[in-house]
């Protein structure tokens, strides 16, 4: 049955050549679908992580009642008190986006925007060293926040690419002074980030105490911490408990980061799942119609078999072995291509596309060559059942009639 089909593929070369090139456009797009939906997943859980946290993050607020989210440093040092006693990973964070930045030049300064296109806001958080186990934080030159920036009289700054682009070649090392209260602060760069999207909004972190020191940001303090998952519930219990009685903080807003990233893969993976559906059925419909035209064309062979001894079940292998052949073939061809075009095409989107500047594995997604080899095996199996149903039941004596 196996060299009758692979005979039946080499005789009809124009049907073959037909189904070959539906099937491996159809297994190239899904593949490439594929593949850039998960790039555009990996971009937007990269940027939740960034801006909110990895699972599980615990965010403390004050209550926003009476006004925007303030903390003293009191406050902070009692949680903070707390958090060393309870062996958590915790950051408290003050933000502010009305901090003027200006760099300083040997003939002077010049002023600094937040995007150098639109001129955007500058996002200023002041934060402990540990953020970067709490959020996804990579730096790309320089280094991140260490314990010892607390105590230097002159701020250390990590900044974000967007920011790094306007301080020119070098970045790291550059002189800044920023607009504290009453005067201008004078501060050093010391690391730029890495990763980020094109609508990622441009960030500076600076120490907590920091920022405090000089009164920027005193109106928006809020604390995360980072927890097992299994604990977290217990965790915010405690947090209540402790935020009305040691904290001086009432009823504090506790908010669990946890589901969103969840829920981003989720949506995500049915929206691929759909479109694979809709273009499994989409492209199976040309060759079905190719497969059934076979039958019909072949209808006097295939009686003639059945004279000589073969059996229905005999046809119906037959014939399905010919369509997975031709499919699996096409699967093939069209996987190779998305393989060869795959280097190019994602160094574009890295350097220009809408996943530049997002820290993204850019390589041939094999998880999506087996799903497209998945869908070229699924197309073999639909154009080949109905036409191998039919050919099983054809008929001797209309055979001998046509």
């Amino acid at each position: 049955m196996f060299l009758s089909a692979i005979a039946e593929i080499r005789t009809s070369k124009v049907r073959v050549a037909l189904s070959l090139m539906c099937v491996s456009a159809l297994v190239a797009v899904v593949t490439l679908a594929i593949a850039l939906g998960g790039m555009a997943r990996q971009a937007l859980v990269q940027t939740f992580e960034q801006e909110v946290g990895r699972p599980v993050t615990l965010t403390v607020m004050a209550p926003t009642d009476n006004g925007p989210s303030a903390m003293s440093d009191e406050t902070v040092a009692r949680i903070e008190s707390d958090m060393r006693r309870y062996q958590i990973t915790g950051s408290p964070l003050r933000e502010a986006v009305n901090v003027s930045y200006r760099q300083v030049l040997p003939g002077g300064t010049r002023p600094i925007k937040g995007d150098e296109d639109t001129g955007g806001e500058i996002r200023t958080v002041g934060a402990n060293p540990g953020l970067d186990r709490i959020r996804r934080i990579q730096v790309a030159s320089g280094r991140w926040l260490v314990p010892n920036d607390n105590a230097r009289l002159e701020p250390q700054l990590v900044v974000s690419a967007k920011f790094a682009e306007q301080l020119g070649p070098r970045p790291v090392g550059a002189i800044v002074e920023l607009s504290a209260p009453r005067l201008w602060v004078r501060a050093r760069v010391v690391g730029v980030l890495s990763g980020g999207t094109p609508w990622s909004q441009t960030e500076i972190y600076m120490p907590y105490r920091t920022m405090a020191r000089w009164g920027i940001g005193a109106d928006q303090t809020q604390y995360v911490v980072r927890v097992p998952k299994a604990d977290a519930r217990q965790v915010m219990e405690r947090f209540r408990s402790d935020a009305a009685t040691s904290w001086g903080l009432g009823k504090a807003e506790i908010y669990r980061e946890e589901g969103d990233t969840g829920a981003i893969s989720g949506t995500f993976g049915k929206v691929l799942v759909a479109a694979a559906l809709f273009l499994l059925l989409l492209g199976s419909l040309p060759v079905l119609v190719l497969g059934l035209m076979a039958v019909r064309q072949r209808r006097s062979e295939l009686g003639v078999q059945r004279c000589f001894g073969a059996t229905g079940s005999d046809l119906f292998l037959g014939v399905l072995l010919e369509g997975l052949i031709v499919s699996c073939a096409g699967g093939l061809i069209g996987i190779t291509g998305v393989y060869a075009i795959s280097g190019p095409l994602f160094g574009l989107l890295k350097d220009r596309g809408p996943f530049a500047n997002a820290d993204l594995a850019m390589t041939f997604p094999w998880r999506a060559a087996l799903l497209g080899m998945g869908v070229a095996v699924c197309v073999g199996l639909i154009t080949g059942l109905i036409p191998a149903m039919r050919a099983m039941r054809r008929s001797v004596i209309q055979a001998i009639r046509s």
